[in-house]
């Protein structure tokens, strides 16, 4: 299910306050330890989180006020927050597109056919390599990518969206393996979510990982031949005119504490949502130009020159550096 309204979100020129997707990272808990992992989780980062399931209905009754349309639940991994289920109640499934984004470990046939029943509509599994030996070694326990693999077909058969969620950078991007998958992942009728490699979390200061202009335009030749390739700033209904710009603010994130985070992997806060309302936080991340300007480039992914300056800063998901402090300390 694709909403028609995604075309106008990041219009041209100007950025449109338009937000329409939630991300909620509602515990950071993992069972396995990614060497890209953006949250730190990998690193044991977990923190004490503070966020009540009382709060992540206020946070989804405000964001269906302001249109926003899609909700996605994160970690850590997901699967292991014994709230789940209760976050999936609250914040009404039927009210939003709503997914789940996991490394698959826990995600047999009985999970699977749960998720569906509480309203989840698409299941994103991650996937780092596209061999079995390099996906254990990058996540750090054998068995993962079999598991991921078989989570895949028990979503198929709930009734769900499956996608593979694959992060690419120069290292990966042109290669003959990322093609071989995104036609191995069509063949099974499974969509793929690209997300650029960020020099944050766990790979901060890594920025050779970042795509370049030839990385990029080789994704977008990908798409073409696979309509069920996406990325967070691409118009997924329009080839023609594929990249629409980058969606910070619109596309917002949530850590367990209840911050406000502009952008999965740039880690400032915008506020609270304990303490004031989404639509004031969000207005104040579009003070900014770098989030209010329409640009065509990832910042985090494929803007080296935003990474350098602004991503080298000492903060995390957990421990966001708030934004007046992010822009004036550069």
């Amino acid at each position: 299910m694709i909403d028609i309204k995604i075309i106008t979100l990041l219009g041209g020129g100007q950025k449109e306050f338009a937000p329409w997707s939630v991300i909620l990272n509602y515990d950071n808990k993992c069972n396995l330890k990614c060497q890209h992992c953006f949250t730190k989780s990998s690193l044991g980062d977990y923190g004490k989180p503070t966020l009540t399931i009382d709060d992540v209905k206020n946070l989804a009754d405000q964001a269906d006020e302001l249109g926003v349309y899609e909700f996605d639940i994160q970690g850590g991994e997901p699967l292991m927050n014994k709230d789940l289920f209760k976050i999936l109640e609250v914040i009404d499934t039927s009210r939003f597109y709503t997914y789940i984004t996991t490394n698959g470990w826990f995600l047999d046939e009985q999970m699977a056919q749960k998720l569906a029943d509480a309203g989840v509509d698409k299941v994103d599994i991650s996937i780092d390599s596209f061999t079995p030996e390099e996906h254990d070694k990058f996540r750090g326990r054998k068995g993962v990518y079999e598991r991921a693999m078989k989570a895949a077909e028990y979503v198929q058969k709930a009734g769900m969206r499956a996608y593979f969620s694959i992060t690419v950078g120069s290292y990966n991007a042109q290669s003959k393996e990322l093609e071989d998958f995104t036609k191995f992942a069509a063949s099974k009728n499974i969509g793929i979510v690209v997300n650029c490699a960020s020099p944050s979390g766990a790979w901060k200061g890594n920025y050779d990982i970042m795509m370049n202009d030839e990385d990029s335009k080789k994704i977008e030749e990908l798409r073409k031949n696979n309509p069920e390739i996406i990325r967070d700033n691409w118009n997924i209904l329009n080839t023609k005119e594929l990249v629409v710009g980058c969606p910070t603010v619109n596309f917002f994130y949530i850590n367990p504490y209840g911050d406000v985070l502009p952008c999965v992997y740039i880690h400032t806060t915008m506020g609270n949502i304990k303490e004031k309302p989404l639509k004031e936080i969000l207005l104040n991340g579009f003070n900014y130009k770098y989030f209010n300007t329409l640009t065509d480039k990832c910042l985090s992914g494929e803007n080296k020159e935003f990474a350098k300056k602004y991503l080298s800063q000492n903060a995390s998901v957990m421990s966001p550096v708030p934004i007046e402090e992010f822009f004036e300390n550069n």
